[in-house]
């Protein structure tokens, strides 16, 4: 693909959108505004408000949010349909405390979304599932974007470790995504099948969305099918400059405004089969399947050599293409049986095949003087994950006390695999030449881990109080023996890895009545390293860019404490909280280490170690009250603050990943008698004040505001619009860390632009839902 050709599929998004924004005018022209709405009593009694929502995965078992002893966020289907949620970044857009950062350097080209970070905690020590099962690792150059929100019915995010109940990466948190059931479109008893049509569309990608689900029910079976697709563009970053601002810019045929031009097509399907034969059993059986296909056109790679002497050796570049394709598959069977018996009340299994890989090749020319080379570049990252989970829970009455024990077995056996090939071929001499293994690969890996939990639900005083402490014996092992192929670096051969954790946790809720609680909670984490820190080695040892597996890592722990205050009120609720957490055995990846050259020359290599600590503690409110019929008032504040250790004995410095202030200001307005709803939200950042490192650019404050509608004008049909940052603001996000104020060098001002951290300008939201 030239640039020709990245011009002609821009103009085809063009079309796309001026027909989705001809298709959905004539929508609501044809259709007839509600004369009648629904009365107002059962509309409001119908309606699901955030202290009726339940939590299940993160927990293990049904319970409502604000008896949890936990910091626990629901974000609902209908949320993420009336916002238009484009992808996991803005899905967390309004969750102060909770961001998702976007890659834009030479080495990762596609602008692609990493993963979360939570009370500043990110990347692989936050747990990712979607029902139940793990999403693969990040690595050096690769996210774990791995998600479509097209067909997701809710996402639980936890703040904090969950160690206790969902074992290793939840170290800092969890995100679990919750797939559709068929009863979640069986909603008419009257008809034995339903059909929803939605599409939209973004300006930010020039995204185009198109996606059909339908269900039907045979009586004891019921099935859903589904199938999603998304074409879009690279990410416009209008109020970036292109002269690079404060660190200047001096790239050739590309300004440091812009992500290189790209094009995107997702691929999104998901089958279920509900069989339920009783009143006891309920069997599920899940395929779905994601693949996301980037292609961009680099326009810039450091465009010219010409330190070369003599000039046979400095080169030019030519633009090239590079193609990325992430997938994640997954076939999964599940049996819950309400068993009903003295001792034990349920038994709920599931056994989980999910292959998931990330691939990325390219082919680059570069232009002698007196010959041309052409440079093929393939990485394939894989994990493929055989998971097996046996959940129990049993009740009884002691005393006074009634006790609801969940305990089980949660395990899984992964291969991981990177595999990378570079090959040259030379006009000159007519010869190609391979390598294997090269860039930041590592050895095939196999990982075991095999865990026991057992949590206990304590009431108390006729329910008021409850307590619920529990345990989990954790066990890892990490093995890259099994590959002799692997060169790795000379004296550093990849050894087995393998630890038992005894992780605990407790937790209380108190009600002082049927309005108010407090609860407070204890609870450890850890985090085992992955195959990258332990094993990334590379096969030239005495080189600046040499890579030094560290199998001496230790695994990262947290002890995690928090207190709150909820009030359950009326017309809305409240809930005030505050967590302190103590990091140890931190991992930091590719940090200098000194090696002894040949010839006794010291040279300096890179490798993974552990950081002697990091303390983080912040202050989070969340709240929401009707302060009139139809008009509900939010808000959403959080504050951390964090210092880090890097050495015994050394001086402790400020936590990058802290997040200062931030609230998110909302008011929604409900129109009943029209089936409108209006949304604002308002974003107010102070600015950072404070990192690690005192060259470090700080990001000043800012405020910034949304606007979302909805209109129903018949029951079946819902359209939705929204502008974000209507004021067209220029600002980075204060979650920005790791940029100088003064770029180190021209190079890094033009690899990776302080200008592509900008956050987007002004960005326009379309959606359309019909439902048969």
């Amino acid at each position: 693909m030239g640039t020709a050709a990245t011009f002609e599929l821009h103009t085809l998004a063009s079309k796309h959108r001026r027909a989705l924004l001809t298709g959905v005018t004539a929508l609501a022209l044809a259709l007839p505004v509600h004369t009648q709405a629904q009365d107002k009593t059962a509309r409001r009694v119908q309606e699901e408000t955030p202290l009726e929502r339940i939590v299940v995965t993160s927990t293990r078992g049904a319970k409502k949010v604000l008896d949890v002893p936990q910091s626990i966020l629901v974000i609902t289907r209908e949320e993420i349909t009336d916002h238009n949620v484009r992808d996991i970044q803005d899905l967390v857009r309004h969750e102060p405390g909770i961001s998702v950062n976007r890659t834009t350097s030479i080495t990762n080209p596609w602008g692609q979304l990493n993963s979360f970070t939570i009370r500043g905690m990110g990347g692989n020590r936050v747990l990712l599932t979607v029902d139940g099962s793990r999403v693969q690792e990040g690595i050096i150059d690769g996210s774990r974007d791995f998600f479509d929100m097209s067909n997701f019915k809710s996402v639980e995010i936890v703040r904090g470790p969950n160690s206790v109940l969902w074992g290793a990466d939840a170290l800092g948190g969890a995100v679990m995504f919750q797939t559709l059931d068929p009863s979640d479109l069986l909603t008419d008893p009257t008809k034995p099948w339903a059909v929803e049509v939605r599409t939209g569309y973004d300006s930010l990608d020039n995204s185009w969305r198109k996606q059909v689900t339908a269900a039907y029910d045979f009586g004891d079976v019921e099935v859903l099918g589904s199938y999603g697709q998304v074409s879009s563009s690279e990410a416009e970053l209008r109020k970036a400059r292109a002269d690079g601002g404060i660190w200047g810019c001096s790239r050739l045929t590309i300004g440091c405004d812009r992500l290189f031009p790209a094009d995107t097509d997702v691929d999104n399907a998901l089958a279920k089969v509900v069989w339920t034969p009783d009143a006891q059993h309920t069997f599920k059986l899940t395929g779905e399947l994601f693949g996301r296909d980037t292609r961009v056109l680099q326009l810039y790679d450091m465009s010219a050599s010409t330190t070369g002497i003599p000039s046979t050796t400095a080169y030019v570049n030519d633009p090239y293409v590079r193609d990325l394709e992430m997938s994640r598959k997954r076939i999964s069977l599940e049996h819950d049986w309400q068993v009903g018996a003295a001792w034990l009340d349920s038994i709920n299994w599931n056994l989980t095949w999910s292959p998931q890989k990330r691939e990325t090749d390219s082919r680059q020319r570069r232009v002698y003087s007196n010959r041309v080379q052409l440079h093929d570049q393939y990485r394939n990252y894989s994990e493929d994950f055989l998971e097996a989970d046996i959940q129990l829970q049993s009740s009884f009455d002691l005393g006074s006390t009634h006790h609801t024990l969940t305990y089980g077995f949660d395990g899984d056996r992964t291969k991981g695999d990177y595999a990378g090939i570079n090959s040259t071929y030379n006009s000159l001499t007519g010869t190609t030449t391979t390598a294997i293994n090269q860039g930041f690969s590592f050895p095939r890996v196999d990982t075991e881990r095999a865990d026991f939990y057992l949590e206990d639900n304590i009431e108390f005083l006729d329910g008021r109080l409850t307590v619920n402490p529990g345990v989990r014996l954790a066990y890892y092992s990490i093995d890259p023996t099994g590959d002799a192929s692997y060169p790795g670096l000379p004296g550093f051969r990849p050894q087995k890895q393998e630890n038992t954790e005894l992780l605990k946790r407790v937790g209380a809720v108190y009600k002082f009545d049927d309005t108010y609680s407090a609860y407070a909670s204890y609870g450890e984490g850890f985090k085992m390293p992955t195959s990258a820190q332990l094993f990334q080695s590379s096969t030239d040892p005495f080189t600046g860019s040499s890579l030094v597996p560290n199998p001496n890592l230790k695994p990262e722990s947290v002890d995690s404490y928090e207190i709150g205050f909820r009030g359950e009120l009326d017309r809305g609720y409240f809930t005030v909280a505050t967590f302190y957490a103590d990091y140890t055995n931190f991992i930091r990846s590719l940090q200098p280490v000194t090696l002894v050259g040949p010839g006794g020359v010291p040279v300096v290599g890179y490798t993974s170690n552990n950081v002697e600590d990091v303390a983080l503690w912040g202050i989070e409110f969340g709240g929401e009250y009707e302060v009139l019929d139809y008009t509900t008032a939010s808000a959403n504040i959080t504050w951390t603050k964090g210092r880090q250790r890097t050495s015994a004995g050394a001086a402790a410095t400020a936590f990058d990943g802290a997040t200062p202030l931030t609230a998110v200001l909302g008011l929604k307005h409900e129109l009943p008698d029209y089936g409108l709803q209006f949304e604002v939200f308002g974003t107010f950042a102070a600015g950072r004040t404070q990192n690690s490192d005192p060259a470090d650019y700080l990001v000043p404050g800012y405020a910034v505001f949304d606007a979302y509608a909805k209109w129903t004008p018949r029951e079946n049909v819902e359209l939705t619009a929204g502008i974000e940052n209507i004021f067209d603001r220029r600002y980075f996000p204060n979650t920005l860390t790791g940029y100088d104020r003064i770029a180190p060098s021209v190079a890094t001002a033009n690899v990776n632009p302080l200008e592509l951290q900008t956050a987007p300008g002004r960005v326009f939201k379309l959606g359309a839902t019909v439902r048969f």
